[in-house]
């Protein structure tokens, strides 16, 4: 029980330093096309989300594919995250920038790999629209079903 404790509390003050913040991190691990995991400055692994977008969920069409454009823009990079919160499953929801790119978010939409996440902002709902005229990416498709839905539909 005390290790819990200690642990929770652990959590809750990494959160807490980490929101509204800037820093650099070194990302050492792609989960999908939003999510990734680096360290920061004192080696602590920490889980972040991209703000603004909604990339497809494993076995939704081009979630390999999402994954891979982020994996290539990012990982085994320095990045600069710009904390907004921190989400229910304990991730650092952030914008994020490398040398390169100004916003990663912006570029998976532009790249027709992700959605604009409405839900919590809109942003990027123009650079989706653009991808969509286009038929770029996951708009190739005739009808692709947005990762919200296919959450609720596959959960």
């Amino acid at each position: 029980m005390r290790f819990k404790t200690i642990t929770l509390s652990i959590i809750l003050l990494i959160s807490s330093l980490c929101s509204g913040q800037s820093f650099r991190v070194k990302v050492v691990g792609i989960s999908d096309g939003d999510t990734f995991t680096a360290i920061n400055r004192d080696n602590l692994r920490l889980k972040f989300r991209i703000a603004g977008i909604d990339a497809p969920e494993r076995r939704q069409p081009f979630s390999n594919v999402a994954k891979r454009a982020l994996s290539d823009m990012i990982h085994g990079k320095t990045v600069v995250v710009d904390v907004l919160k921190t989400d229910g499953w304990g991730r650092h929801v952030a914008r994020v920038s490398t040398q390169a790119i100004d916003d990663v978010g912006a570029r998976m939409v532009e790249m027709g790999l992700a959605w604009s996440y409405t839900e919590f902002d809109t942003a990027y709902t123009p650079l989706e629209a653009t991808a969509r005229q286009k038929g770029i990416g996951l708009w190739k498709e005739p009808a692709p079903t947005p990762p919200w839905e296919w959450r609720k539909a596959n959960h």
